[in-house]
Parts: structure tokens; C-alpha cells; sequence
């Protein structure tokens, strides 16, 4: 009792930790977006939350980093010399990573432009110099996560909305939406900096080389599983701005901002559940009631918060982006009780990797593609999106539970008695 005591106290103090730091950061970031769509207006707001979607996306492969790296250093915790040595190969990744997609993301500013109808496309080369410090930031904290420095990762986090907070609003300002695209890449090389120094501790000793080719077996079905959240997450804002008038797709564009919200909140359960659930079964011990408990706290959050913004959708869409966009209140509901859905499969996807398990990744790529056949398809209206986006985020559930499923079958199976509970 007192070992499973020391367990729920550790991982309530870790979630405590992280909670309040990715609270600060949503907060501040909240900040930096009402105060950059009240110094653009609509139609620029379109165009910088359409771009940012856009960096978002393509730094889907740092995301993907930030839970493999947790993972692999999870397995190097009472090794400081294997883990120097990962982090050390994980730098050099970070580097030639970001380097790499800001240039990618620079030479496509033409075709990109055109796309989203944007008359400029040096805004798409500013656009780009964010995703650098965007792709490297994660690479830094998978570090911390991993090796449950979560006093650090809180930090870091702080740090993040801070700068968020404070270059874009005061740089939109004064050079409007150029300013505001140069604010959010200052926004993001800064807490990458900061985390890359609080991390130095791990790199100390004497480090054996680490060949990243170990990693491919991990990164695989994470790298898959990741894009597919992130795609899901912000693919709809990309297509709107494509597909719709420019009004809708800026009105659009704060809908998605004030229910990703829910998003980032429920963020810190499964930064703490990947790595407590991945040690715990290392050591041989039962994961469920860390299972139930993620579930239980996204429920806690999301059902009241699905609740709040149907009963007060303008209140809500005041307070975030002014009221000058008070007129996408009925686009509120549809989309949060979507949001809620993808919180839920994000927490059962991370727990499916942090076992090792990856039977649930090909139904979720199928309905990540399905949905966006279908808003290409469809999309005479947003509400005909937002209708869309509902029906595959709650798939989304279901096809992550497969993996839960198929586990429990084999508990229950004969031959299962001679061996551990997978659960």
C-alpha cells in the first residue's frame, strides 16, 4: 500500500507541476491571441491563424520527437551516461532538423501564398523562421518529460507563453501582420534557448555515442500517431481560409482558437502519463489505475467546459477575440464538443504508446484521412466542417480503443494467466 501510495503521490505532484505551467502558458497565450486579433482585425487574423496552422502542422515531426525522446529517456533513467549520450544525438537532430524545415517552408512561400490567397509571400518566409524554434523546442523538453524533470518543463513552459504574450502583441503593433508573424518566431526561439539550457545537466558526463537509428522501431508508430493528432487539430483552419470567404474563415479561425483552448489545457495528462505509465510497466506493475485516472481528469475538464461555452458562446467569444467576433457564437458548440472528443483520444493514443502498443495507428490514419476527404469534399459552409470534424474526432476514440480492446482480449484468454496483466 505504501509503494502504491508513492506512486499516486509522485505522479499528483508531477501533474501539479505540469498543470500549472501549461495552465500559465495557455493563460499567456490566450493573452497573445486576444491582443494580436485586436491589433489585425478579422480578415488579417484569418491570414495569420491560417499561417500559423500551417507551422503548427509542419512541426508535427518535433511533436512526434518530444514523445519519442520522452520515451527513450524514460528507459535511460538510472543511466546518466546513456542518457548524455541520447541527448547529445537528440541536439543534433533538433538542429538539422528545424534548420531544415524553416528553409523547406521558406523556398514553398510562393505556391503557399497562392494557396491561402495571400497577396505577400515574404509573410510565409516569416511564417517560416517560427517552425524553427517551434521543431526544436519540443526536442529540448522530451528531455525533461522523460526524465520527469517536470519543475524544469513547467518553467519552460512559462517562459513560452511569456515571450508569446509579450513580441507578437507589441510587434503586430507596430508593423501589423508582418510584425506580428516576426513576434511569434521570437515567441518560440526563446523558451527553445531557455529549455536547452535547463537541460544541460543531462548532457554531462562521459557520453557513449547514441545511434538514433535504435529509435526507429519507437518513432514509427508515434510519428504516425502524432501527425495524425496534429493534422486533426489544426487541418479544418488551413481549408477554411482555402474554401470559404475570408470574414468566415477569420471568424472561423477564433472558433478553433477558443476550443483548442480545451486542448491545451487537458495537454499536461498525458505529458505525465507517458512516462509514468512506460516506467510502471517497465518495472512490472499495473497501469490501469493510471489509465483511469488521465481518463477520469480530461472528462472532469472537458464536460464543464463543453457545457460553459454552449451556455455563454458570446461571452466566450468576447472575452477571447473582442467583439468583433461575437457573430461566430453558434459555431462554438459544435466545435468544442469536437475538441472534447480529440482530448479524449489524445489521452488513450499516448497511453497505447507508452505500452508499446500500436494496433490502434492505422485506424486512426484512416479516419485523419477520411476527414479531410470529406471537408474537401464538403464545404459549402463551415457549418458542413464543423458537422464534419465532429463525426471523425469522435472516430478518433474509437480507433485508439482498439488497442484497449485487443488487450484486454488477451487477458482474458487462457494462456494470459501464466503472464502479466497488459493493462
Amino acid at each position: 500500500m505504501s509503494g502504491s501510495a508513492s506512486v499516486h503521490a509522485r505522479v499528483a505532484k508531477h501533474a501539479g507541476l505540469t498543470f500549472a505551467g501549461t495552465l500559465a502558458n495557455n493563460l499567456l497565450s490566450y493573452v497573445f491571441y486576444a491582443l494580436v486579433s485586436r491589433a489585425l482585425g478579422v480578415e488579417a487574423y484569418g491570414s495569420f491563424s491560417s499561417l500559423l496552422a500551417i507551422v503548427f502542422v509542419a512541426s508535427a515531426p518535433a511533436a512526434i520527437a518530444q514523445l519519442t525522446v520522452a520515451k527513450l529517456s524514460t528507459q535511460y533513467a538510472d543511466d546518466p551516461e546513456g542518457l548524455a549520450g541520447l541527448v547529445r544525438a537528440v541536439d543534433r537532430l533538433a538542429l538539422i532538423i528545424a534548420a531544415g524545415a524553416t528553409a523547406v517552408m521558406a523556398l514553398l512561400a510562393k505556391p503557399i501564398a497562392d494557396f491561402l490567397h495571400l497577396g505577400d509571400a515574404w509573410l510565409v518566409v516569416i511564417a517560416a523562421l517560427a517552425l524553427g524554434g517551434l521543431i526544436a523546442l519540443p526536442f529540448f523538453r522530451g528531455v525533461l518529460q522523460g526524465t520527469s524533470s517536470f519543475s524544469a518543463f513547467a518553467l519552460s513552459n512559462v517562459v513560452e507563453g511569456a515571450s508569446k504574450a509579450v513580441f507578437p502583441p507589441l510587434m503586430a503593433v507596430v508593423a501589423g501582420l508582418p510584425g506580428a508573424l516576426a513576434g511569434a518566431a521570437c515567441a518560440y526561439a526563446v523558451p527553445a534557448a531557455y529549455t536547452y539550457v535547463v537541460g544541460h545537466p543531462h548532457r554531462r558526463g562521459v557520453a557513449p555515442p547514441y545511434s538514433l537509428r535504435r529509435a526507429v522501431g519507437t518513432t514509427a508508430g508515434v510519428a504516425l500517431t502524432v501527425s495524425c493528432i496534429y493534422v486533426m487539430l489544426f487541418f479544418d483552419t488551413i481549408l477554411t481560409k482555402r474554401y470559404l470567404d475570408a470574414h468566415t474563415a477569420g471568424l472561423y479561425g477564433a472558433v478553433s482558437l477558443a476550443c483548442r483552448a480545451l486542448y491545451a489545457v487537458t495537454s499536461f495528462i498525458p505529458v505525465v502519463l507517458l512516462p509514468q505509465a512506460a516506467l510502471t510497466a517497465q518495472r512490472g506493475h499495473t497501469t490501469r489505475a493510471l489509465f483511469a485516472q488521465a481518463v477520469g481528469l480530461t472528462l472532469a475538464i472537458c464536460i464543464p467546459t463543453c457545457i460553459g461555452f454552449a451556455l455563454f458562446p458570446q461571452l466566450v467569444m468576447t472575452a477571447i477575440a473582442g467583439r468583433a467576433f461575437t457573430s461566430a457564437a453558434p459555431m462554438l458548440e459544435p466545435y468544442v464538443l469536437a475538441m472534447a472528443a480529440l482530448c479524449v483520444a489524445n489521452v488513450v493514443a499516448t497511453y497505447n504508446i507508452a505500452r508499446g502498443r500500436t494496433a490502434f495507428v492505422g485506424p486512426l490514419a484512416a479516419v485523419a484521412l477520411g476527414e479531410i476527404i470529406a471537408v474537401v469534399v464538403r464545404h459549402r459552409s463551415a457549418g458542413d466542417v464543423l458537422q464534419t470534424i465532429g463525426v471523425g474526432h469522435t472516430l478518433a476514440i474509437v480507433a485508439c480503443a482498439t488497442s484497449l480492446f485487443g488487450a484486454r482480449a488477451k487477458a482474458s484468454a487462457p494462456s494470459s494467466e501464466s503472464t502479466p496483466a497488459s493493462a
